[in-house]
Parts: C-alpha cells; structure tokens; sequence
C-alpha cells in the first residue's frame, strides 16, 4: 500500500498446476453420426473428470486462511487447452467449492518458469511430487502448505 491507496496492493498468489486436483481424465467420444465426423475439421472429444476433493478442500482453507489468490495451470503440450480450464472453472463454481481466481494455460513448463522472476506477489506453485523440482525454490508440494 502506498500512500494509503489500497489499489496498488494484491493479494499473494500461488499457482497449481491442474494435475493435483485432478485425479483422472476420461476423453468420451461423442455422439456425432460417423458421415459427420468423417466431413468435420476436427473431432470434438469430450473430457470427464475425477476430482480429488481433498486437495480442493486443502487449497479451499488455505487460500482462504492466508488470504491467497489461487490460480489453476495447465500445460499445452500436455493436452490442456484454455477451453477445458474455464469449463473446469466453472464446474467448480456450480460446485461452490472453487478455491481458484484465475486459469491460464502455458505452452509448457518452461513459459511459466521464465515468467517466474517478474511475479513479485508469486509465493509459490504446487505441483505434483515429482514435477516440484522444476520450478526451483518456487516449488511446493501439496502436504507443505
């Protein structure tokens, strides 16, 4: 705050990638007759999801004790497309139990590495144990939060 302007101010952010509060992902074909799909540009498979409750949960009570904005990752080059995390978003918002703020997709890991030095407000990203190691000292693993 400077000044007493309280707009110049963010709240801390943490980023976690999408792997760690999604369990699984089961790509449905859908039901597009086959004279379709055989004229179609691209198919259009759809992607159900198994949530692990309790990592939302966990990320819920501490976003929520710490006063963290939270947001959801994904990578491109490991099949996530801006489209899916919104839709993930707002799944979790019919829910109401959605502990993230934003959703962004990068190409891969190493377009938010590179980014990593110029997020002043950045406290940390969350992945999966064995993708931490990537992100330096920026890396935190779930339990130790």
């Amino acid at each position: 705050m400077i000044g007493g302007d309280i707009s110049n101010s963010t709240p801390p952010r943490i980023i976690v990638v999408v792997d760690v509060v999604v369990e699984s992902i089961v790509v449905i074909d859908d039901d597009t007759p086959a004279l379709k799909k055989l004229f179609s540009k691209a198919p259009n498979p759809k992607k159900k999801v198994k949530w692990n409750n309790m990592a939302l949960a966990h990320l819920w009570k501490v976003a929520d004790k710490f006063g963290l904005a939270v947001e959801l990752a994904g990578y491109e080059d490991e099949g996530w497309t801006q489209h899916d995390l919104d839709v993930l978003i707002n799944k979790l918002d019919a829910r109401g139990g959605n502990p993230f703020n934003y959703a962004q997709t990068y190409e891969s890991f190493h377009e938010l590495v590179e980014e990593l030095p110029y997020r002043g407000n950045l406290k940390g990203i969350i992945d999966q144990p064995g993708g931490v190691a990537r992100y330096g000292s920026w890396g935190i693993e779930l339990q130790n939060i």
